[in-house]
């Protein structure tokens, strides 16, 4: 298993206070077909939730998207354009490869927090230090585990 911590703050908030956190423990081990993620666990802090079911749906499609960069399906780029065009083509995670994904929030009456970018930001490097636990060898670049795809 692996942790990752990540805090954003929201644009022209200098204080420090505000803002989202996010922690993610990835469960990863290096098998037959290469990188296998198994499970993500994440607590969530972004402030007073409006609406539960959309901000649920943002951190776990960010985590998963944040799986698909770990494991090589990113985008490259020619001559300023991304390769794929279409998120179809980058073979993100699908629902039955997709690790089991559990995600609490934190209750609070702070400012709420757009969390778009909060499981993306935190998925890789939790997968990183799983994969660190179980091998003793750090990545530290994506695809995390060369010739991936």
């Amino acid at each position: 298993q692996g942790l990752a911590v990540a805090h954003m703050r929201a644009f022209g908030d200098d204080s420090g206070a505000g803002g989202g956190r996010i922690a993610c423990v990835a469960k990863a081990r290096l098998g037959d077909g290469g990188l296998v993620v198994d499970r993500l666990t994440a607590v969530v802090d972004i402030g007073r939730i409006v609406n539960l079911d959309i901000v649920r749906q943002q951190i776990e499609g960010g985590l998963l998207y944040g799986v698909g960069l770990a494991v090589g399906q990113s985008a490259t780029w020619t001559r300023g354009l991304p390769q794929p065009a279409r998120l179809a083509g980058l073979r993100l995670p699908t629902l039955a490869s997709a690790p089991e994904v559990i995600v609490e929030f934190v209750a609070s009456t702070a400012p709420p927090f757009d969390p778009g970018e909060l499981g993306v930001a935190v998925a890789p490097p939790a997968i990183a230090n799983a994969l660190f636990a179980a091998t003793g060898l750090r990545f530290r670049a994506l695809p995390l585990v060369a010739g991936e795809s």
